[in-house]
């Protein structure tokens, strides 16, 4: 039998995986991506002699200890990045001048909690007692790890973290912890359980070549397996004959036939703009009308022309002084990512610092629409202000910067079609996750069609889009009676 061609939509960390698995299992397959690059959201830029992270914080499966390491290794990952682990996870600064570190170690982060708060231990311990067990979890064969895990998530899955901070009797956690406790309040309290148990066995380290190499690596994975990838080719329709789809057609006019398409673009985009719509049910409605997506971000690249050693790599600031931005709302806090261990970011003797906040999507994207001056003004008067603010944390910064860049939700839209200019796709709250049994990879009436990618479930991040890719390339084998393979070269 011929071997079937599959399309997909998006070059993506998870279409080009989906590609990469497909091409391994001996399938032909091609990707058409709307930008001049792969990678997505995954990715990072170049100003003049510094480069600036634009996507991975962590990544779960850096080490041996963790399943994911070897699906990196499948896609040639492993063998050839680098990954920093270090002690502290996050490092948060009051305004007030006083501390709180978010040790990766759970027995360090155990002192620190009952340093701060020491009429909470016995809720404290309850807390750290929980990121040991899914520590071990990690380290166990998948069953124990799935009884651990289920242990710790019945436990914990329905409990927001404001929720679980205000049952502190310690005013300095309940006034600080949505600076304490680094995700978003109404996420649940098992979202910072797992991730400090990552950490704590160090299997969740951030590369030191970056994000951008990151993507390139798995690209030439996909070449060299023989996929193809086309560029500025933007899929406007997903070709459909009698409830099956069959082909795609570029925003150029040209079309391409297959006999599977996956989409691992925007999900609103491939709904209700490629399908038009046509194969919904009540609840991708509902998501798409009533789920939050994550809140989008803008970053400040800063090239400083200075060693940064002393400081850690992450850090939360509460600022002084707050910085006004849309709708008369206001920044209070800032995250800086120092990057003083990443020799390929920046010249000898100089470093790459990257400043981010939560922002609103409609206020960039109104501001952008009415008057391209206004919106590259706008860029500017934030940048200042956060170098202002960061200032007083590192002296003498201001004087020292080289490089300013601004990237905003219009950004991510533009190169990457990403609904809302989000980052990664919906929000870790509960109300997403109970509505999580309706976002599916394939669409009610539709057949020959599957969607991959962040969009698809509640929380993202790239092992999961890695994970869902190796999956369906499994259903995909067992439908054509195939046995799945990851060891083609």
């Amino acid at each position: 039998m011929e071997n079937k061609k599959i399309i997909i939509i998006g070059s993506g960390i998870a279409g080009m995986s989906m590609g990469c698995y497909l091409q391994m299992n001996g399938y032909e397959t091609v990707i058409y991506e709307k930008g001049y690059s792969s990678g997505g959201l995954c990715t990072g830029w170049k100003r003049g002699e510094y480069y600036f992270e634009g996507c991975i914080t962590w990544l779960m499966g850096s080490d041996s200890k963790n399943e994911f390491y070897e699906y990196w290794k499948e896609l040639n990952v492993i063998q050839n990045m680098n990954f920093i682990n270090d002690d502290d996870f996050a490092v948060i600064k009051l305004k007030d001048g006083s501390e709180f570190t978010l040790y990766s170690d759970v027995d360090k982060l155990e002192k620190e909690f009952i340093r701060v708060a020491p009429e909470d231990k016995e809720k404290i311990l309850s807390l750290t007692d929980s990121i040991r067990e899914v520590s071990t979890a990690q380290l166990n064969s998948d069953n124990a790890k799935s009884v651990n895990y289920k242990k710790v998530i019945t436990k914990w899955c329905k409990i927001t973290i404001e929720e679980f901070a205000k049952g502190f009797k310690s005013e300095f956690v309940r006034k600080n912890f949505k600076r304490i406790f680094w995700f978003k309040y109404d996420n649940t309290i098992v979202n910072f359980i797992v991730t400090m148990a990552w950490h704590n066995i160090k299997v969740a380290g951030y590369p030191v070549e970056g994000s951008r190499r990151f993507s390139d690596i798995i690209e030439e994975r996909y070449i060299n397996l023989g996929g193809k990838i086309y560029y500025n080719s933007e899929v406007s329709e997903i070709l459909v004959k009698n409830d099956v789809a069959v082909g795609a057609k570029l925003k150029n006019g040209k079309t391409d036939n297959g006999d599977l398409i996956v989409s691992a673009a925007d999900g609103y985009n491939t709904i209700f703009q490629m399908l038009k719509g046509k194969y919904v049910d009540d609840g991708i409605k509902y998501c798409y009308e009533n789920l939050k997506t994550n809140q989008p971000k803008v970053y400040i690249g800063l090239g400083v022309s200075k060693k940064l050693d002393e400081f850690p790599h992450y850090m939360s600031l509460e600022l002084s002084e707050p910085i006004k931005t849309y709708a008369n709302e206001s920044i209070d806090n800032i995250f800086v990512k120092i990057y003083n261990k990443n020799q390929y970011f920046s010249p000898e003797g100089k470093t790459s610092v990257v400043v981010y906040n939560n922002t609103n999507y409609e206020y960039w994207e109104e501001l952008r629409k009415s008057s391209s001056k206004k919106y590259n003004d706008e860029k500017l008067r934030i940048a200042s202000e956060v170098i202002d603010a960061l200032d007083k944390y590192i002296e003498g910064i201001k004087s020292n910067i080289e490089v300013v860049d601004v990237s905003t939700p219009c950004t991510i839209e533009r190169y990457t079609n990403n609904r809302n200019g989000s980052w990664m796709g919906w929000s870790k709250e509960i109300e997403c996750i109970k509505n999580e049994k309706n976002l599916k990879r394939t669409l009610p009436g539709l057949d020959g069609f599957y969607m991959i990618g962040h969009w698809v479930g509640v929380g993202g991040g790239l092992p999961t889009v890695v994970l869902q890719a190796r999956n369906l390339v499994q259903v995909i084998c067992k439908n054509d009676e195939k046995v799945f393979t990851t060891t083609r070269l």
